[in-house]
């Protein structure tokens, strides 16, 4: 009988899909930025415009890997503080990085935010990362209000199992039905149905961790297949159901991440270093690009407007700066500053190793 994978094992296919769904959304960006009105006003690769679902990846890929960290530790209220730190370690210091560099160099160039303007308040939210309807500052920052939320759930059901997990099942409840009735605001924010995408990588992982996958490459691709129908459905000119467009997203990524982790565990799918990599710097890649890919965009139609009529040039050297610029940011701001961090609650007395289990 195979036994379950250790709690904190190391996944590489996790890495892979961190650095697909980072590269996903860096590429609906940068479609989106050149299509605007006063760059191109013309698609240059539609195919980039689903790159959105780049963030119901990472909601699928958190649910499967706080489970896989923290499972066992339900039920243990002890471990609740270091449950807590650790994931405020791995959200919060690279986030306020982001917003220290960013958000001076925004007041000073507003087209780092696409001329969007915002106050004090604004940026206190951001850096709190409290519940909000919509993020002038940097605009990805949305989706890790969601995973504040979702870690909040998870930290009740590790401290009461069975009040949390009855909270948990009446969000979950909500947020597969209220999205139906038209809702919007502030309802919206806690009900969403992409919220649904947590608990389908949850799902995942006790699946993974029973060991009994059927045929996981047959699996692997069921959901690839049903990720990048989903995704070709606007290209075709047809219409997509946003609730269902995010159920199928969060299905097809759960499908794939749980093949292609069983795939792994028997030794059948290699990860390239370079893609666990991208990886280990989605995080970083996710929070910086949008700025880098409005000033590159401006800044090289300013220097050579000949770029209008060379678009995929432009395309390619705007997401080239951008995704540099998310590297550099890993390596030079996030990795050094994480590494100055324990792992553990300061003044518990242990530390250990940390697991990338980022958003």
């Amino acid at each position: 009988m195979d036994s379950p994978p250790p709690p904190r094992s190391s996944i590489e296919s996790l890495q892979a899909g961190r650095a697909f769904a980072a590269l996903a959304v860096l590429l609906f960006h940068v479609e989106l930025t050149l299509a605007l009105p006063q760059y191109l006003a013309r698609d240059t690769f539609s195919i980039f415009r689903s790159g959105y679902s780049g963030v119901h990846f990472f909601f699928v890929l958190s649910g499967f890997v706080i489970l896989m960290a923290h499972g066992r530790d339900i039920g243990r209220p002890g471990r609740a503080p270091t449950y807590a730190w650790k994931r405020m370690r791995r959200i919060y210091p690279p986030l306020w990085a982001a917003l220290l560099i960013f958000t001076p160099a925004t007041l000073l160039l507003p087209l780092l935010n696409n001329g969007n303007g915002f106050g004090a308040l604004d940026v206190l939210s951001a850096i709190a990362l409290t519940p909000a309807t919509h993020d002038p500052v940097l605009s990805v920052i949305w989706t890790l209000r969601h995973e504040a939320l979702f870690y909040a759930v998870f930290g009740l059901i590790l401290l009461w199992p069975r009040i949390g997990l009855a909270i948990a099942a009446v969000w979950m409840a909500l947020s597969a039905t209220l999205p139906w009735l038209g809702i919007d605001g502030w309802l919206r924010f806690f009900f969403t149905s992409q919220h649904l995408l947590f608990a389908l990588g949850a799902a995942a992982f006790l699946l993974f961790q029973r060991g009994k996958v059927p045929v996981p490459g047959l699996v692997m691709a069921a959901g690839l297949l049903l990720f990048a129908t989903t995704w070709a459905i606007p290209l075709l000119k047809l219409q997509l159901n946003g609730i269902i467009g995010n159920w199928a997203f969060g299905l097809g990524a759960a499908l794939a991440v749980l093949g292609a982790a069983s795939l792994e565990k028997t030794g059948g799918l290699p990860v390239p270093r370079w893609l666990s990599f991208l990886g280990e710097a989605s995080y970083a890649i996710y929070l910086a690009h949008a700025p880098i890919v409005y000033a590159t965009t401006a800044g090289a139609l300013a220097l050579a407007p000949q770029l209008r009529e060379a678009p995929i040039v432009l395309f390619i050297l705007v997401t080239a700066a951008a995704l540099a610029a998310g590297v550099a940011f890993h390596l030079f701001v996030e990795r050094p500053l994480l590494d100055r961090l324990p792992h553990t609650p300061p003044g518990s007395g242990t530390d250990e190793p940390a697991k990338t289990s980022g958003p």
